[in-house]
Order: structure tokens, then sequence, then C-alpha cells
């Protein structure tokens, strides 16, 4: 339907372009609105629904012409907090309420208020605003209503629509409102702004956070308060008083401001909000051209394939904040919570090594300032709770990996968080692994708790995981070879013979050569097989020998880990642990980056088939979320509410593409390039990619790939060779 639809609106443009003689604008996902979608085609909730703008969000509510809800602009929170403007008609004496949202959620859920399809007819049911058409797109929300009805021989009759942003600069929402007079009678009406909150908060403030309205304009708690503002002059106790004349059109700017009361409230009447919107605007488009012009830029005949690249592009863009507040001059949050994690971060290292390298390296520097060896969840203002993810030294290890790929600069090993240097953190971590967690026989052992690895809400996942353990057998050969890059070859020597030693127990204690799995191992001596697709994470390391990798991808077939959106995170087979409930890591549905970080690694293992077959389930997506949630449903596309509606792991999805099926391979010296195609892909194209500031492109044809430097060609051979450019040389080598 998403195809069909995309042809429609070609075949329109071109039918336009030729009856004016004129070329439409050409959108391209530079621009917000080539990842505009219908609000009835999106499968949120309305608290899933996002305008970001790198400082904060809010979410707009469907039904409504101006309703938004879910606050947040740290230190404010206010998440059940609801605006929206109502409007009262002089000339027929009629509040006419723009909140069906909470109307309707309120008479469904408890019987209370009133049904929004008996209003504007049923006696004593209330005046409503009647919604036509909504649309997202980033940072903006688009919205058309109606209003014609006569009550006593009068008539009240106009058109609206609005547009709903937030600021960047201040903790602020706005909305631009157009109405138009459709009587023969002058339009007076008084717009009501409508403030509904229990609490609002200011983080680490002391005080009452229960909200009061405080006039018609202001609610608030003792820590926080929330002021409407708008373009309009005049004023009485009740709202803004506008006159519209018969067929004419207004348009009214709206400021919602959240503050701490001790600072002052803003003006009531502000004739700036059109222009601090547009900057808000501004804001949006620059940094959507800023990531366009850093990231390869790709195009395919799969029109789906190349949605699905950026709005994983958007899913982590959206989780980049530069709140002043925050204790990084840019936060990568792990999306809507307000927390960076180093294991989500991992699974976009590449995609932010090539936006932004310093705040790739500023995320790591982070991390280690502030877990310690001990914690994992690092909020915008500092770390929380003493409970640790045992992977946090391999994503870690990735994100370091991402960086030294795209800057080959290893002094960051030099550089210090808290009380030691990268490196030295790197290596606690390696002593954390090999004495607090190392069992009698010398494999890794977590213990009984499984918080200390992913949420599997049954038990069993614990002691001797296997992912872990081969994990660290991977960490224990890429700290060696940093320590021979660093000089350190006692160390060098240490980390390889540790390693050599942990993959001859694995394969001793855990290989079940008969299931071709690893099992886990409990202390009585006892083991179990338990089928998490975590365990294809071992397809990123260089030391698994051919036949258990071959054994493991057995796996991943049709109804066993295989399902219509992507993989199963627990397979179906697995009666014990299967779990609908906690779908990331439990069973019905994935976490937003394996997916792609399963296709990469099956691409970079050879195994492209499996890895596109991995790849076209999961960008199915693109049809219902304008964005990728943390952990949706594999057989239907649903994101239940108690997770993230955006993700930033979800770049997975983008690498699997540049480093899968582009087969993108960078190197200090060297940029090698191996793709494969499919016959679903057709002919496709990845462009800007960068390499010791030269910028390359790959074309994918039927049978062959060419490889271009800007605009000259290199050369074009058949899939399976490859094409090495070299440092700093300009010539070129092909291998077989």
């Amino acid at each position: 339907m998403k195809l069909i639809k995309t042809l429609e609106i070609s075949l329109i443009a071109i039918l336009l372009t030729s009856l004016t003689g004129f070329a439409q604008p050409k959108i391209s996902p530079a621009d917000p609105e080539y990842y505009a979608m219908d609000r009835e085609d999106i499968r949120f909730e309305d608290s899933q629904i996002l305008l970001v703008n790198y400082r904060g969000f809010v979410s707009p509510r469907q039904y409504s012409l101006t309703q938004f809800t879910n606050v947040q602009f740290e230190p404010f929170e206010a998440h059940k907090y609801n605006f929206n403007l109502n409007f009262y008609d002089k000339g027929t004496e009629r509040l006419i309420e723009d909140d069906v949202p909470t109307k309707w959620k309120s008479w469904i859920d408890d019987g209370k208020s009133y049904d929004p399809l008996g209003s504007n007819f049923r006696p004593n049911s209330p005046s409503i605003m009647v919604t036509q058409d909504e649309k997202w797109q980033p940072n903006q929300y688009s919205r058309s209503a109606t209003f014609h009805k006569e009550y006593n021989n009068t008539w009240v009759s106009f058109s609206a629509k609005s547009w709903t942003n937030v600021s960047f600069n201040d903790d602020e929402v706005f909305i631009k409102l157009v109405l138009n007079n459709r009587n023969s009678k002058n339009l007076e009406m008084t717009i009501i702004p409508n403030q509904v909150a229990e609490n609002i908060y200011c983080q680490f403030k002391e005080g009452d956070t229960k909200a009061k309205q405080i006039d018609a304009f202001t609610i608030g708690s003792e820590v926080a308060h929330a002021r409407v503002s708008s373009s309009i002059q005049e004023t009485s106790e009740k709202g803004f008083e506008i006159n519209i004349a018969p067929g004419k059109t207004a348009t009214f700017y709206f400021a919602v401001k959240f503050y701490k009361p001790e600072n002052g409230a803003p003006e009531i009447v502000q004739s700036d909000i059109s222009e601090r919107m547009q900057a808000a605007d501004k804001k949006t488009r620059e940094m959507l051209a800023w990531a366009y012009d850093q990231l390869p830029q790709f195009s395919s005949e799969n029109m789906q394939l190349e949605e699905y690249y950026y709005r994983c592009l958007l899913s982590v863009l959206m989780c980049r904040y530069e709140n002043p507040n925050y204790i990084s001059d840019v936060f990568w949050a792990v999306g809507t919570w307000p927390f960076t994690i180093s294991w989500d971060n991992s699974y976009s290292s590449d995609v932010i090594a090539m936006l932004d390298p310093e705040s790739l390296k500023g995320a790591l520097l982070t991390d280690f300032e502030n877990v310690k060896l001990k914690r994992t969840y690092v909020g915008w203002n500092g770390a929380y709770w003493d409970n640790l993810y045992i992977q946090e030294p391999f994503a870690l290890q990735i994100m370091l990996e991402a960086y030294l790929r795209h800057t080959n600069d290893y002094t960051i090993f030099k550089d210090k968080a808290a009380e030691a240097t990268v490196w030295e953190w790197m290596q606690g971590w390696v002593d954390e692994l090999q004495t607090k967690y190392t069992n009698d026989l010398g494999l890794i052992d977590v213990g009984s708790s499984t918080e200390k690895i992913i949420e599997i809400r049954t038990d069993g996942y614990s002691h001797v995981v296997p992912i872990v353990n081969t994990l660290t057998i991977d960490l224990l050969y890429t700290m060696a070879d940093w320590a021979e890059k660093l000089g350190e070859k006692k160390i060098q020597e240490q980390y390889f013979a540790d390693a050599e030693k942990l993959k001859l127990l694995v394969n001793k204690h855990l290989w079940n050569e008969e299931l071709g799995w690893f099992d886990n191992l409990y202390p009585d001596g006892s083991k179990e097989t338990i089928w998490t697709y975590h365990l294809f994470d071992l397809l990123a390391t260089d030391y698994l020998p051919d036949h258990q990798m071959y054994r493991l991808v057995s796996h991943l077939q049709e109804g066993e880990f295989l399902g219509k959106f992507g993989v199963y995170s627990i397979a179906r087979r697995d009666s014990v642990h299967w779990d609908l409930i906690d779908s990331d890591w439990g069973g019905g549905g994935q976490y937003a980056g394996m997916p792609g970080r399963i296709s990469r690694n099956l691409y970079q293992k050879g195994f492209a088939g499996k890895g596109w077959d991995v790849l076209k389930r999961n960008i199915r997506y693109v049809d219902y979320f304008p964005y990728l949630p943390q952990n949706p449903r594999i057989d239907a596309p649903e994101q239940d509410l108690s997770s993230m509606p955006v993700q930033i792991a979800a770049g997975a999805g983008i690498e699997a593409i540049v480093f899968g099926t582009f087969g993108v391979q960078i190197e200090s010296d060297k940029l090698t390039i191996k793709p494969f195609n499919n016959e679903d892909i057709g002919e496709a194209t990845l462009k800007n990619i960068k390499f010791k500031g030269r910028r390359f492109g790959i074309l994918l044809k039927q049978k062959t790939f060419s490889v271009y430097e800007d605009d000259q060609l290199i050369d074009s051979k058949f899939y399976g060779e490859s094409v090495v450019i070299k440092r700093n040389i300009g010539s070129f080598k092909i291998k077989n």
C-alpha cells in the first residue's frame, strides 16, 4: 500500500509539472517532509507520537486540533499534563471544546465524561471541534478541523488549521492557528487555554509537585509552572479575545512555556512567537540536512528499503540531545528515557562515528566517568542505581572499535575519565570479569541474579551464560590487539593467552554438538539450552570455527527464530522461556537494534542471502512506524506502552546496509568494498562514503557493481570480487 501511495504521489507531481510548466521542489531525506506520515497510518498511541527538537519533546494528541501531552524538557517533566485551546463563541454563548482525546479516554476507561460520537447533536452533550486530517513529520504536527453548527437560528461556521512544534532554545511548545470565518457575521470568540495536570515536576528541586490553576493562562506547582502566551493583543480574565470578519482568515500564535516560578512568568502577549517557531523549524531542518550530508546517502529501486534506511537515521537523530542542563554537550539518549547507556549506543556506534566522532568519544568518556564498573544507567545529570548489565564491557569495546575505525585516533586510550584513563578502565573491566566473575573451571559466571544479564523474566539465563563467555573471548583478543598497538607486549601476550584458554574451556563445557548451540552451565554441573537470539552476537567475532558458525546460522529459519517482521528474541521452540510481554529479549518481539546487527554480521560472514532475509522482514515496519520503537512485536506492528517509541539502536539498520549489503570495510590504511545484491533490492547506490578526506560511491546492478570516487569511475567488477582503495595513494587493486 505504501508503494502504491508513493507511485500515486509521483504521478500527480509529474502531471502538475506538465500542466504548470514549473518543476516542483524535490524533497530529499534532508527535508522533514520526506518523513511525513498521516496519523491514521501510524500504529502508535498518542504518548508515543513525538515532537523532538534536541532539547525535549511533547506528544500531540489525535482527534484534537490543539491538544498535546507527555511533556519532557529536563529538568521539567509533566507526562500526564494535557494542553488544548477551547473556543467560546459569543454570538451563541457556546463553548466549543477541543479536548476530545481526554474525554474519549475517560468515557472508555471509567464511563465518565461524554461519548464523543454523540457530541454536537445529543441533548446536553458538549460542542466539540470536528477534526479532519492530521499529519506528522519531524518536529511538526499539522491538523485541520471544522465547526459548522446552528444554535437557535444563529450559525457558527469556521475552519481551522494548526501546526505544532517544540523549541530548541527554550522549554516551550509553539502552536500556529489559522481560523477562517465561513459565516456572514463576525466571528467573535474567546480562545481559552485549557491546562490539566496532576503534577508538574522540576527534577531535584524540593517542593510540592501537585499542580493547581493559577490564572486563565497559568498552571503550576511549587517547583514548576506552565504559562500560555499568544500573539493575540486583547486578553480578558478568561483568555484571548478575537474578532474575525465574514469570509476572512486570521492567524494566531501560541507558546506554552515551562519555567521555574522564581525566574518570573513570561509575558502573556508576545509579538515574536512566529519568529521563535520558525527558528525551531529551522533547527530541525538544519540537523536533518547535516545528518544527511555526514552519512552515506542511499537509494534503491526497493523504496521500502530506502525509506527504512532514512527512518533508522531519523530514529538515531531523535535520540540526540543538546540540552544545556545535560551532563554532556551532546547526549545520546537511549530514546525517550533521558539516559545514555553504552549497550544501546553500541548498536549505532558506527552511525554516531560517521555523524559526529567527537560525540561518540564524549559518550565513551561520559560512560567511564559515571559507570565506574558498577552502574549502567547514566542519566541526563549523572548515573543512578548500583545495578549493572554485564554487557557493559562488550558494548564499550564495540563503541571503541567504531571510534577507532573512523578516526584511527588511538590517543583516546590516554584520555582520562574520573580517576583513570580509558585504557585503564578497559583493563579494569577485564580484571573484573577474571576475578569477580570467574569460577573454579575458569569460565565467566555471572551468578544467579539475572539482573546482570539481559532481562529475560524466566529464570535460568544465569551463571555460566554462553554469550558472556564467548564475548569475553573476543574482548580478550581485541585487548591483545590494542595492547600491541600501544606497545605493551607483556599485556598483549597475557590477554592473547587468556583468550585461547577461555576458548578451549567454552568449547569443552558449553558447545552442544547435537543441537549446534551453546548451553548454559550451572554450579551443580547441569546444563540447559536457552534459545536466545543474543547468541547471534557471536557472528561479529573472528574466532568462531566455521562448523560452529554454520550450525548457529542454521537456526535462523522460519518459525524458529524468523517471523514476519524480523527475529524472535527467544525461538518459538523454547517453550520454557518464551515470553510475549517482555518481547525485546523474552520472546514475542525484538530489540530495535538486533535485526540490523544480526543482518550485518550475516553479510560479513558470507551469509548474504540470510542477511537479506532478516533485513527485508525488518523493513516492513516503515509502513506503520515513523521511527523505530524499542521492542516491537514480530508478528504484528505493535509497540507496547511500557517501552520507548524510539530507540537509538535502530541505527543498526543503517549499518546492515552500509557494512553488510554494500560490503564497506574501513581499516586504518585501506577501504575495502565487497558488496552483495538481491533481486528484491534491484539497482541501488551508496554515495558520500567518506574515507581519509575522500568520497566514494557504489552502484549495484544485477550482475556487477561499480565503485566511484566523486563522479569518476574507479572500476566495475562481478559480485564476489573486491575493490580496495589504499590510504593516501589514490591507487586501487582488485581481489578475487
